[in-house]
Order: C-alpha cells, then sequence, then structure tokens
C-alpha cells in the first residue's frame, strides 16, 4: 500500500515537472516569434532610390507593341524581371500573373532578356501570352538590375515606391506593403518600429550648459 501511494506521489509529480517543461517551451517560443521579423524582398543599393521618379523609357513587347515604363499614367506599374533560366522566376510566375489579373489598377510588365524560342516557351507554359512581355535588356540596364528574379513597383505618377530581390510570394507582397507604408523596404520600416531601449537615468532632468 505505501509502495503504491510512492509511485502515484512520483507520477505526480513527474507530470508536474513536464507541465513545467511544455509551459517554459511555449514562452520560448513566443519569444522567439515575437524577435523574427517578416522577410521582405531585399533591395540592392543600385538604381534610382525609393520615392523618386522612375527612369523613363520606352520598349516594345513580343508583339511590337509599345510599353512606356516609369512614365505617369491611369494605372501602377509593377516590373517583374526574370529569365527562362530562373527556377525561382518561374515558381513566381503563377504568383505574379494572379496578382496581374487580380487588379485593375495594376499594370505587371514581365521583363526578359535572351533567347526568343526560350521566352516563347515560358510564355507557352504559363499562359502569359496575353501579357506585356518585354525582352529588351534596356530594361534591366536601365534599372540597374543585377539578380533575379526581381520585381520593381512604380506608382501612377511615376514614382518608384519599392522594389528588390524577390523569391518567394511573400517577398512580392512586402512590396505593396512598404508602399503603403511608406518606407523603402520592409526591414527598414521594421527597424523605425522598433521601441527604443529604456537605459536607468533617461528620465533625470539634465543641467543647462553641462557637457
Amino acid at each position: 500500500m505505501q509502495a503504491l501511494i510512492v509511485s502515484n506521489v512520483l507520477l505526480w509529480c513527474l507530470l508536474v515537472a513536464m507541465a513545467l517543461v511544455v509551459v517554459g517551451l511555449i514562452r520560448q517560443i513566443g519569444v522567439l516569434h515575437a524577435r523574427i521579423a517578416p522577410a521582405g524582398a531585399l533591395m540592392v543599393d543600385k538604381g534610382v532610390a525609393v520615392n523618386q521618379p522612375a527612369p523613363k523609357l520606352t520598349a516594345e513587347d513580343r508583339l511590337g507593341r509599345p510599353v512606356n515604363v516609369g512614365y505617369p499614367g491611369e494605372r501602377a506599374q509593377m516590373l517583374f524581371f526574370l529569365s527562362p533560366t530562373c527556377p525561382i522566376c518561374k515558381s513566381l510566375l503563377p504568383a505574379v500573373r494572379a496578382i496581374d489579373r487580380s487588379r485593375d489598377d495594376l499594370e505587371v510588365v514581365y521583363v526578359s532578356d535572351g533567347d526568343m524560342a526560350e521566352q516563347e516557351k515560358i510564355i507557352a507554359e504559363f499562359k502569359l501570352d496575353r501579357s506585356r512581355y518585354v525582352v529588351d535588356p534596356e530594361v534591366g540596364m536601365t534599372y540597374q538590375i543585377g539578380k533575379l528574379p526581381y520585381a520593381v513597383l512604380i506608382d501612377a505618377e511615376g514614382t518608384l515606391k519599392a522594389k528588390g530581390l524577390v523569391n518567394s510570394r511573400e517577398h512580392l507582397d512586402s512590396l505593396f506593403e512598404t508602399e503603403l507604408l511608406g518606407a523603402a523596404t520592409l526591414q527598414d520600416y521594421l527597424r523605425g518600429q522598433s521601441p527604443r531601449i529604456h537605459h536607468p537615468g533617461d528620465d533625470l532632468p539634465t543641467e543647462k550648459g553641462s557637457a
């Protein structure tokens, strides 16, 4: 009888210990989640700065139609720079295409360079035949694009509002978020929103004329 009581006590102690461990793990997960900032498109510091007039040029799409880039117009523009040999570019095309079809206030321009036969394959695979698809290295050189996939967001007034490397749908969405927030990148906005660290003595009055 005594052995049974002792075993029950030990069992309850073990359960309490396990519960404390679980609570501790949950708290650590919460702290870690709070410290990890959402990832945004990484802006490479090249070309025109955000919130400055976008470079203006006119290119032709694959059907010979003129495409005005960076000019004021009725709609905003998103330039999506891609390559048929870029796997990440291909993985993002369904998301870009969905954005293109869901927003009447935005014109998506696909910008690429290289062999036209390879371009036609990717156009057929992802059903981009009705999209603005430009094959012209001048656009990439004008916007100083060095890595892919890359996206540039230009508002209807012709102001460059956001840009960066986009390796996921989250990165794409961050371009529109930073436009609304008025920041260059999502990371810049989060750094600006970080709470100021309070040091002891910060609230103490300072003497006039002190060094």
